[in-house]
């Protein structure tokens, strides 16, 4: 692609975007920094999803109200979102004609829209598959319909860089159309269509989510890809492809999105499918980790993602776009899991060293197991439900179960349990991507634009790996995201 000079702000003066998905970790840091850095922005609309007895409106005035991503514009406008003059709510749904909208809207929208960006997304790696297709795949169509119903607005939808699925070694920025991971032919509108069959077949005859989650990963592996979350986001590009013409369409693909490094303040995060469960889990005494210490950790901080989307929009706007974008580090500065490892070990470490319980008995440095060690959380499953089963027929016996009881063993073998499964499902879920395959994603479309505007300067060669882990993200973590995990998997309902 040829390098150009990209100014951010004649691209989006004028313009009118509506936003999908508006109330995620991603799309709230990127709505700030466009409302505060690009004056001359003629409208942003985002569109919510009405829920639980809430109008649209009073869901993102609530988000807009109390969340700390948007103090920056508190400063400007003040906590009322009735303030931002720029900023409208419409109340719509990506998963029906029209994405939901009232006629009125749609007919301004109709004339006015230049951009849609698409944050919509179900993010559960293990999850129905009739849930996340109908989320990540079935509803670009939806969306793309609505694109070409407009005048000329386009589409920059976000994806991720795990679409590129069972695969080692370079991601290149282009889409799988016709071929999946694994080299097998297929079309995503029949997979699509079969998917959803066998889930209707499957809760017409009273399945549960547990067997839809088992039938989608199935499918998913099936075709190549480790998970649903892959392979119905791979779907949903693929579509897209298809039914968008490329001056119309942008995909864009960040790798796992992290906290920020500097916007809208250093540590900011709130995202809890990244690395926390994985921090967490090395910050405790188990210290053991199915993956290999060479692989590549491709984190991003969000507020490149941020920077990285509004040159993707950007360039979108004065069709010097390319198809794919994918906003990542492992081509240009590489962190491997090893090294991450240690940033966590050497952080917690500083905080044990107080602690009587360390002095007595120092924490392990991590060690990395295959899927098969004695220890990893797959043995460790199999030996609890062992033990739970015996443990379930000594209870048979009345006298048995009221000594247990007295003896507090049964709250023993439960927190066992509960800390066995955790563990399990941080290892099921990370083990793709940091033991199976090894992904080094190309990022080579964001650096070739030249941006006029040093706000907007997309520069992840520049990040201080140690640094930014024990000055930036692991504290931002401990302050954002860890005591509500921690409240999550010990069993509480309401985190702190």
């Amino acid at each position: 692609m040829t390098i150009s000079n990209l100014s951010i702000h004649n691209s989006f003066e004028g313009k009118t975007i509506l936003i999908i998905g508006g109330s995620g970790f991603i799309s709230k840091v990127w709505i700030s920094m466009l409302l505060e850095y690009i004056p001359k922005i003629k409208k942003v609309y985002v569109l919510i999803r009405p829920d639980k007895g809430k109008n649209a409106f009073t869901r993102f005035d609530e988000i807009y109200s109390n969340s700390p991503v948007f103090k920056n514009l508190h400063l400007i406008y003040g906590n009322s979102l009735s303030k931002v003059k720029k900023l409208e709510i419409v109340s719509g749904n990506i998963c029906s004609e029209s994405l939901g909208l009232n006629k009125q809207i749609e007919e301004k929208l109709y004339e006015e829209l230049d951009l849609v960006v698409n944050f919509a997304a179900d993010l559960r790696f293990i999850a129905p598959l009739d849930q996340m297709l109908k989320t990540n795949s079935e509803s670009t169509l939806k969306i793309a319909d609505f694109i070409l119903s407009t005048k000329h607005a386009k589409l920059l939808h976000i994806s991720t860089c795990y679409v590129a699925g069972m695969a080692d070694g370079i991601v290149s920025e282009q889409i799988l159309k016709d071929v999946s991971p694994n080299g097998t032919k297929f079309s995503a509108e029949d997979e699509l269509k079969g998917g959803l069959q066998e889930s209707f077949g499957a809760r017409s005859r009273n399945a549960n989510d547990r067997e839809l989650i088992q039938i989608g990963a199935l499918r998913a592996e099936r075709l190549g890809w480790p998970n649903t979350y892959t392979y119905s986001k791979a779907l949903g590009e693929s579509l897209l492809a298809k039914k968008l013409p490329n001056n119309r369409l942008c995909i864009f693909r960040p790798s796992i999105v992290e906290s920020a490094e500097k916007y809208p303040f250093p540590g900011w995060n709130e995202d809890f499918n990244g690395t926390a469960p994985f921090i967490q889990m090395l910050s405790s005494r188990y210290r053991l980790l199915v993956a290999k210490p060479n692989h590549n950790l491709d984190i991003i901080p969000v507020d490149y993602v941020a920077k990285g989307l509004t040159i993707a929009a950007s360039a979108l706007l004065i069709n010097k776009h390319a198809q794919v974008y994918q906003s990542s580090t492992s081509s240009v500065n590489p962190l491997s899991v090893e090294h991450a490892s240690e940033f966590v070990f050497n952080f917690f470490k500083k905080d044990a060293q107080k602690s009587l319980s360390h002095m007595l008995l120092p924490n392990p440095r991590p060690k990395f197991i295959t899927p098969k060690h004695i220890l990893s959380g797959a043995s460790i499953t199999k030996y609890e439900k062992s033990v739970s089963f015996v443990f379930d027929l000594i209870k048979l016996d009345k006298n048995s179960a009221r000594l247990i009881s007295k003896m507090g063993i049964e709250k023993v073998i439960t927190t066992i349990k509960r800390k066995a499964r955790t563990i399990d499902t941080i290892t099921k879920v990370y083990k793709p991507f940091i033991y199976d395959y090894n992904y080094t994603f190309k990022s080579d479309n964001l650096l070739n634009h030249k941006i006029v505007e040093e706000e907007f300067s997309y520069t992840p060669t520049d990040i201080k790996w140690d640094k930014y882990w024990n000055e930036i993200h692991i504290p931002g973590l401990k302050q954002w995201c860890l005591p509500q995990l921690k409240a999550l998997t010990s069993g509480k309902k309401n985190a702190p």
